[in-house]
């Protein structure tokens, strides 16, 4: 298993990183952002349902499903980690969003547009590149070692959402 974990821990660790920050950012922090051009109507009652769930698997599916027909950058492309890396930027941005209530920081992104925007390309980017890693996981060992490799890819998968629900208290603390 040490072998194969070898030839895979690049992968491995970018998808568990990956789900370590989507979780940790959403639903915890997400849910909790308040529409700012609602007036109490039914912009207010389905805000959080469409624009963060709704909106957050939709794209997040979006993604998954373009792997079937664009696979890039490659299995030993370097920019799959680094765009993974990349996505912690959304950590900031929705805490600045307007996150109610707040204790610590400044609302900078007020307007509901930013929030919206922020999760289209949150969720894409989850479910393009975990899907890239969780592909190319198996196909960068011999084929009678994919079996194993998948299953290792699988626990990182798992250790970044239970390392992500771990620091979703910490995210939602800062705000």
């Amino acid at each position: 298993m040490l072998t194969i974990f070898k030839k895979i821990w690049v992968l491995a660790l970018s998808v568990c990183f990956a789900f370590t920050i989507t979780i940790g950012t959403f639903p915890a922090v997400t849910v909790d952002v308040k529409s700012t051009i609602a007036d109490g109507g039914t912009w207010e009652l389905y805000f959080i349902p469409v624009c963060c769930f709704l909106l957050f698997n939709l794209s997040d599916w979006v993604g998954r499903s373009l792997t079937a027909v664009c696979m890039w950058p490659g299995k030993d492309s370097k920019l799959v980690p680094i765009l993974l890396v990349a996505r912690v930027i959304f950590v900031p941005l929705f805490m600045l969003c307007n996150v109610q209530p707040r204790y610590n920081l400044p609302i900078f992104f007020e307007h509901d547009a930013w929030f919206i925007v922020f999760m289209i390309v949150f969720a894409f980017s989850n479910g393009y590149l975990a899907s890239l890693c969780m592909c190319f996981g198996p196909k960068k060992v011999a084929a009678h070692e994919a079996e194993t490799a998948g299953a290792i890819m699988a626990f990182f998968l798992s250790l970044g959402l239970a390392l992500g629900a771990s620091l979703s208290f910490l995210f939602r603390g800062l705000v």
